[in-house]
């Protein structure tokens, strides 16, 4: 209780200091044709300013379809999100406005981000109360932040896409941000939704390092960042333990490219079949400094997977270039415009595939949009702001040309 009454302090605190409206901010408001009333507000990025085109023969929709099925899934480059869902609006009444200003860190919802071609995907299921049906049910969340969206209705959505697209495959990372302790709900509604008989033979049951993209196709491949075991030895779990270290630079600012290079993949089926992991997390960009080591250890993990992916091991990377500046979505696009261009230049500059890249602000080039705060002066406005996001999208598919049938 205490350490939920101090974010929503903080999440306050962090509202406080967003920038003044202006009488133009309030005109634009309202040039956008928006309403104060909804939980959120968007407008979408502009089309016409993307950097890097999508001009493959096959739709993003369909990439996959494009790879040769013998293709290891570790060799690819995979576009991603981080904290996938929190676009798609927040829960609680009146404090939905709050998490809008503090937890935002994407702009486009689930469909479009499919439809883009992203395939690795952050869910972070959490128990909640169903008030009209009066049960427990597995709300998503970021923090404390819970989303209008359950954990059935994402994976419905993810699956409807599948059996229209059956070429496809997705990898989606769970994360329990509210931890274990007052859980104990977690692993029976875990099991309850996973085990429903409408998902039967959508979950990758067999998971090894080298699995195929013909393995994989019409599939989700669950990742953990946490070992489930300890917690319900007797749950049978389709899902790959992510055995990777924090890397929050308020305990240490420094890089420590060695840790991000031996972290570890286990089955949760067979703990003797792994993978090595490289991993990289560095989620604070809050000052110059941290800005640059991000920058530097973002670019120096994708020579290093150019290497991996080149080797003849398995070896699967998940480099992050999510990360904030502040608690915001503010915080969110300032790190993606400032990274994100350095990305681009670098796939443009090298040929070779970089693993799994999860990204804050997917699907756009330039993002002109409004966060709803509740009131015109305590919203955020993010205007002209260019992260480059679908332009790393592009580049990381055309990436893969070489795996291209």
């Amino acid at each position: 209780m205490y350490k939920k009454l101090m974010f929503g302090i903080m999440a306050i605190a962090a509202m406080t200091v967003l920038n003044s409206c202006s009488q133009d901010d309030l005109e634009k408001v309202y040039d956008e044709n928006t309403s104060l009333d909804s939980p959120f507000i968007f407008s979408e990025g502009y089309q016409d300013s993307i950097i890097v085109a999508y001009d493959l023969p096959t739709p993003a929709t369909d990439w996959l379809s494009m790879v040769k099925d013998e293709t290891k899934v570790c060799k690819l480059s995979i576009p991603g999100t981080h904290d996938t869902m929190t676009g798609m609006g927040f829960y609680q009444p009146v404090l939905k406005f709050i998490f809008n200003m503090t937890a935002i860190s994407q702009v486009s919802t689930l469909g479009e981000q499919m439809a883009s071609g992203l395939r690795f995907f952050d869910i972070r299921p959490v128990v909640s109360t169903d008030t009209i049906a009066k049960k427990k049910i597995l709300r998503l969340t970021h923090g404390i932040s819970e989303l209008d969206i359950t954990f059935e209705w994402t994976i419905d959505q993810l699956q409807s896409y599948l059996k229209a697209h059956p070429t496809e495959f997705f990898i989606v990372k769970l994360q329990f941000d509210n931890g274990f302790e007052d859980q104990k709900d977690l692993y029976t509604l875990l099991s309850n939704v996973l085990h429903m008989s409408k998902y039967q033979g959508l979950f990758v049951e067999n998971w090894r390092p080298d699995i195929t993209v013909a393995e994989m196709r019409g599939k989700i491949l669950w990742l953990s960042r946490f070992d489930l075991r300890p917690f319900n030895a007797v749950f049978h779990y389709p899902i790959v333990y992510c055995d990777w270290p924090d890397e929050d630079p308020d305990i240490d600012e420094e890089l420590n490219p060695e840790a991000q290079r031996n972290c570890a993949m286990y089955s949760m089926e067979d703990e003797t079949v792994m993978a090595k992991l490289y991993k990289q997390d560095y989620y604070k960009t809050t000052t110059e400094k941290r800005m640059k080591n991000k920058q530097k250890t973002v670019i120096d993990m994708m020579h290093t997977a150019r290497e991996a992916t080149a080797s003849d091991e398995n070896i699967w990377i998940v480099n992050h270039c999510s990360a904030y500046t502040e608690v915001s979505p503010r915080g969110y696009i300032t790190n993606a415009s400032n990274l994100h261009p350095l990305v681009v230049d670098d796939l443009q500059k090298y040929e070779g595939t970089v693993g799994i890249i999860p990204m804050d602000m997917a699907c756009h080039d330039y993002v002109h949009c409004i966060i709803n705060g509740g009131s015109p002066y305590t919203s955020d406005y993010l205007y002209g702001f260019h992260p480059l996001s679908l332009s790393v999208t592009n580049l990381l598919i055309k990436s893969n040309k070489l795996h291209f049938k």
